[in-house]
């Protein structure tokens, strides 16, 4: 009896070709295999070397399989344990985490994909810890051009972990204005200029915002007394006001204003009053003055008969004038009187000059060939004048 060499089946004589297997049999093995004196043995013998191989094979892809899963959990791992460290802004730990993840499985793209994002990210902080080393240097058009850059960077990016880095650049940006403001607040001499960055300031929370805003506060009350002030020196009482008035409409209830405008307003009003009593008495002199104009404004400064060389008599006289106002065409009427005080003669001359200022004095004279005898006096009774 043959049996074949590689599965051990019977197979009949001048067969090349096992029946059962199909592997092919040489010339030389087609010689008659005897059994051996054990039948048990090369019964099992066809059932054993089959069952051995399976065996060996399927350990064999079971640690395969086994080693694979366990390599697909521990990346799997890295990788979710990488998002998430991540996500909460430790990019060196994520970095380390997806490094190790590649190594094990190099032909992964997505981790691939995902480690380059995390690098990405990495050189993204390093940009931002440059730009606060600027900030805090006072490099701030430096700090504002490189932020710029790398905001458009980051918007460039689609990937979620870039998304974190939104709310720090505008952080950023808000130390930037905040300290733009705190170095330009020394030139600002107008209030609508504070108001204008006062209102900058009201949208941002930040800690230094709050501190430049009571700078900038603390600016609008000086500026304000200070216009004020000046304003109340020279007596314009609705420009202090008004002054006082646009800086409360930004520090609301400030005790210092308050109490300033209450000053303001107070002196105000003494000096209305002080005006009024004025005007009154203004108008009170002027009416005196006018009725002195009318009714007293001359005064007698002499008056007097002399008789010349000619055995003539000159009646001369000076006046003066009270007015308040220029006074002209002056006459004066006088009586001439005897020893005995009798009116010898009533008479007027024209005063010169026509035109008296207030103060000036005008004198006036006449002769007289009539008279006779001696020792004549005069008295003015009468004076008429224009007011000019």
């Amino acid at each position: 009896m043959i049996y074949c060499p590689h599965c051990g089946s019977e197979v009949n004589e001048g067969s090349r070709y096992c029946s059962q297997c199909g592997q092919q049999i040489e010339g030389n093995q087609q010689k008659p295999i005897h059994k051996s004196e054990d039948p048990e043995k090369k019964k099992w013998l066809p059932i054993f070397i089959p069952t051995s191989v399976f065996l060996l094979l399927s350990a064999a892809l079971f640690f395969v399989y086994t080693h694979e899963q366990r390599v697909n959990q521990n990346v799997i791992q890295s990788k979710q344990e990488a998002e998430d460290l991540a996500l909460s802004g430790h990019f060196k730990e994520a970095e380390e985490k997806l490094r190790n993840a590649v190594d094990q499985r190099p032909n992964e793209e997505a981790l691939a994909s995902d480690l380059r994002s995390v690098q990405a990210a990495l050189d993204v902080r390093k940009e931002m810890n440059q730009i606060e080393s600027m900030i805090e240097n006072d490099q701030l058009q430096e700090a504002e051009k490189q932020l710029e850059e790398l905001e458009e960077t980051i918007q460039g990016n689609d990937s979620q972990l870039f998304l974190t880095f939104v709310t720090e650049t505008n952080s950023l940006n808000s130390k930037i204005t905040v300290m733009k403001i705190n170095q330009e607040l020394n030139q600002m001499t107008n209030i609508d200029e504070l108001a204008s960055r006062l209102n900058e300031l009201s949208g941002l929370n930040l800690k230094e915002a709050a501190q430049v805003r009571e700078k900038v506060t603390e600016k609008m009350v000086s500026l304000s007394t200070e216009k004020a002030e000046k304003a109340l020196s020279e007596k314009q009482y609705s420009e202090a006001i008004s002054s006082v008035d646009q800086a409360l409409q930004y520090v609301v209830n400030n005790q210092k204003l308050l109490q300033l405008k209450e000053r303001i307003q107070q002196e105000k009003t003494a000096f209305e009053n002080e005006q009024q009593q004025r005007l009154e008495q203004a108008m009170q002199q002027a009416a005196k003055d006018e009725l002195k104009n009318q009714t007293d404004a001359l005064e007698v400064v002499s008056a007097q008969v002399r008789k010349d060389e000619f055995g003539d008599y000159m009646v001369t006289g000076t006046v003066k004038s009270v007015a308040t106002q220029i006074i002209s065409t002056v006459t004066a009427t006088y009586e001439v009187l005897n020893r005995n005080g009798e009116v010898v003669k009533t008479d007027h001359a024209k005063v010169y000059p026509i035109y008296l200022n207030p103060e000036d004095e005008g004198t006036f004279e006449k002769v007289y060939y009539d008279l006779k005898g001696d020792d004549y006096s005069v008295r003015v009774t009468e004076m008429e004048w224009l007011v000019e």
